[in-house]
């Protein structure tokens, strides 16, 4: 297995499943509905919602990079608002999570090897850290999701 081969694959498991560490983003939502999703268990702690539109916006944020668009990271990027609590909206927002998935993943195996050291920003890190990153990332939050459904 290639090393862009590899940086997918851990993508697919943090996002899917059959990771070792535990339950994938994907599997750390089933059963979540949009009044979940919306519920603020924990005061000052980021909601289910909120916690899927970050992890997609970072997908995404990484993605554009590797493909060279130029733009600064802005508080709204970061942390997309919820602005409908529907469970239309939630639906919408669980597809635009798995498409930010599938963009990055797509890319991913798109680059040659060589890539994987090039710096995206200056004074940043390469390609593979940042592949990696994201996939690390969105453990993490899964994480996070795992035990606002418990409270």
């Amino acid at each position: 297995m290639s090393e862009v081969q590899r940086s997918e694959d851990q993508l697919r498991r943090a996002f899917e499943g059959k990771a070792w560490h535990g339950p994938a983003v994907n599997e750390s939502l089933e059963g979540v509905t949009a009044q979940i999703a919306a519920a603020r268990p924990i005061a000052n702690a980021h909601t289910i919602w909120e916690l899927v539109h970050h992890i997609g916006a970072w997908a995404d944020i990484v993605r554009r990079g590797i493909e060279g668009e130029k733009f600064e990271i802005t508080d709204e990027m970061n942390f997309p608002p919820v602005n409908d609590k529907s469970e239309a909206a939630w639906k919408e927002s669980l597809r635009q999570l798995d498409e930010s998935q599938r963009k990055i993943r797509q890319l991913t195996l798109q680059l040659s090897e060589s890539r994987l050291q090039e710096i995206v920003v200056e004074g940043g890190s390469n390609i593979y850290v940042l592949l990696h990153g994201v996939a690390q990332h969105a453990i993490y939050h899964a994480g996070q999701i795992v035990l606002l459904k418990k409270t």
